[in-house]
């Protein structure tokens, strides 16, 4: 029923929404939070520079990951949209100035990658003629281009996948997608080159605006036995990565690290976030937990071996999921995702991190560093 008065409307704009069906001039993507989803939308947004390469191309981004956004070549301009998104974090006010901004810049085309009801309508309240998204479980009621979303954990699809049906529904073609970053040549002048291989650990993970999910952690113990055996068995370099809210827990890793740690630098709050991608771009291998880290390093070329535990691999793997660079270990006891659809489900027994051990994690790096030489073979 939601539907009926959209539909009424657009019927009387058909003659613009063809319009902006054939040949858009101006292009908006909507998607405010959060970082690793904004990284997951890059293959769409490639596509859609590949497909309309003369159209002008805004990202509206929250604050919190401007700057995957900042980081994308090609975009004409990034509207920070504040909260505005957030569930509980934005006023209503704010919600109608950004309506009012978006209606200002005359967008022929949305795409608005967030599931939100209310975001769904913020385009239709900006006039934009056509809009097209995902319509899970009847929310996408305001868009023109309404594409179904699997609501079934049974047939689970990854996220970047469901971005780019998107394009799939408006007959764009789609030629080898994948995520990408790209530093700037001062943040990657930044980083100091060192005559060893440096391998990036992730401890962190799971800390978002108005979600704390830090159940996708692998113990901090594990870890801990992960890096000593590294620096045991290869002539390399560790860098313990993360934000400022991320020192803790890498200093605690460190200082409880048997064996010398000269050969482990704890990095986490000292670089921005351009600064981590252009330091993860130069290492052989990234380790961590899901999570934007994780698929930044996916996005900047390293090779990944990612840890999962309540999300699923196939929904928030690194991607591409084919790529045999990276490697997703998950030993879910029942197989589904406890988090899904954007909710963490009751668990009654959540052992899924403690499954992983550190034999499945030192099996990945084998397969992944066979270039790598040994301690041993050095001598």
């Amino acid at each position: 029923m939601l539907r009926l008065p959209f539909a009424f409307f657009d019927s009387i704009r058909r003659p613009f929404v063809r319009q902006a069906r054939q040949h858009p001039r101006s292009i908006v993507i909507i998607k405010p939070c959060c970082i690793g989803d904004i990284l997951m939308t890059t293959p769409l947004l490639e596509t859609l520079q590949q497909r309309y390469p003369d159209a002008r191309m805004t990202y509206v981004v929250g604050s919190w990951s401007k700057t995957i956004a900042e980081h994308q070549p090609g975009l004409s301009n990034v509207i920070d949209c504040g909260t505005v998104g957030i569930p509980g974090r934005y006023r209503f006010s704010d919600y109608l100035k950004l309506a009012r901004q978006l209606r200002s810049q005359h967008f022929d085309l949305a795409f608005v990658l967030d599931r939100s009801p209310m975001l769904t309508l913020l385009p239709w309240l900006a006039g934009i003629p056509r809009r097209v998204g995902p319509d899970s479980l009847g929310r996408g009621f305001s868009l023109t281009d309404r594409v179904p979303v699997s609501s079934s954990r049974s047939t689970l699809q990854h996220q970047a996948e469901i971005y780019l049906d998107l394009a799939r529904a408006l007959h764009i073609p789609i030629q080898q997608p994948r995520m990408h970053f790209v530093p700037t040549p001062e943040e990657r002048a930044s980083i100091q080159p060192v005559p060893r291989p440096q391998i990036a650990v992730f401890p962190g993970g799971g800390s978002n605006p108005g979600m704390q999910l830090t159940s996708k952690r692998w113990p901090l113990e594990k870890y801990r036995l992960l890096v000593a055996r590294l620096i045991h068995e290869f002539d390399v370099q560790v860098l313990l990565i993360g934000g400022p809210e991320d020192r803790a827990l890498t200093t605690s890793l460190l200082e409880g690290l048997d064996g010398p740690t000269d050969r482990v630098l704890n990095l986490a709050g000292t670089t921005n976030f351009g600064q981590t991608a252009a330091l993860i771009e130069q290492c052989a291998l990234f380790i961590g937990n899901d999570s934007s880290p994780m698929h930044l390093a996916a996005a900047v070329g390293t090779p990944v071996i990612a840890i999962f535990g309540p999300t699923s691999p196939a929904e928030y793997g690194p991607y591409p999921l084919d790529n045999p660079r990276h490697i997703a270990i998950w030993r879910h006891p029942t197989g589904e995702p406890c988090f899904f659809l954007g909710k963490m489900q009751a668990c009654s027994n959540c052992t899924c991190m403690q499954s992983v051990t550190v034999q499945d994690v030192w099996e990945a790096v084998l397969r992944l560093l066979p270039q790598v030489p040994s301690k041993a073979s050095l001598q």
